[in-house]
């Protein structure tokens, strides 16, 4: 009977002992492309990224169809950015601000490489009138990111569209609006 008692003790002790759970690794979601034209907002560093799912996104000669129509109300100037044969709008600039017709994507949630990609100077096509500009500069702030390499392994010989654009912006140290520079880059898929 002893025997059978300290055979029941140590049967119960060792199913009493709890293992310890490893803790799961964290899972990071990164967001998903699902679309085929990507609009990156520049300034001094990534401001905004927008991705638009386009019914069209056929280059010609694998340059972007992407152009301006411009309108005036007598006291303000709006510029409409449209990518060709799509009637959809992508953007509304007026004097100081953007209206992007898509949702702002979370910078938080682009996934950064540790390899930049590749900067290569053929693949940018100036849109508008451009001058004096850091090419190099301007795609370091984006190279890394996932999203970025996606479009370009998808689409490797389309051009990268580089836009400069004017806005005025309200400085409250000063107390009046100062022009301030900011650049869009277009890739396709």
């Amino acid at each position: 009977m002893k025997h059978i008692l300290i055979i029941f003790l140590i049967g119960f002790a060792i199913l009493s002992c709890k293992k310890d759970k490893v803790p799961a690794p964290i899972e990071i979601n990164y967001y998903q492309s699902n679309g085929n034209l990507l609009i990156l907002e520049i300034d001094d560093n990534l401001e905004g990224v927008y991705e638009y799912n386009l019914a069209s996104t056929v280059l010609n000669n694998d340059s972007l169809p992407l152009y301006f129509e411009t309108y005036s109300d007598g006291i303000n100037n709006y510029s409409y950015l449209k990518f060709t044969p799509n009637p959809a709008t992508l953007f509304q600039i007026s004097s100081n601000n953007f209206t992007f017709y898509t949702a702002l994507i979370d910078k938080n949630e682009l996934e950064i490489l540790s390899n930049s990609i590749p900067f290569d100077y053929p693949q940018f096509q100036l849109i508008g009138n451009q001058n004096n500009m850091d090419f190099t500069s301007i795609w370091s702030k984006i190279s890394k990111l996932d999203i970025v390499k996606t479009y370009r392994s998808s689409n490797p010989n389309s051009k990268i569209g580089i836009n400069r654009i004017i806005i005025n912006e309200y400085d409250e140290q000063l107390g009046i609006s100062i022009p301030n520079e900011k650049y869009l880059i277009y890739l396709v898929k």
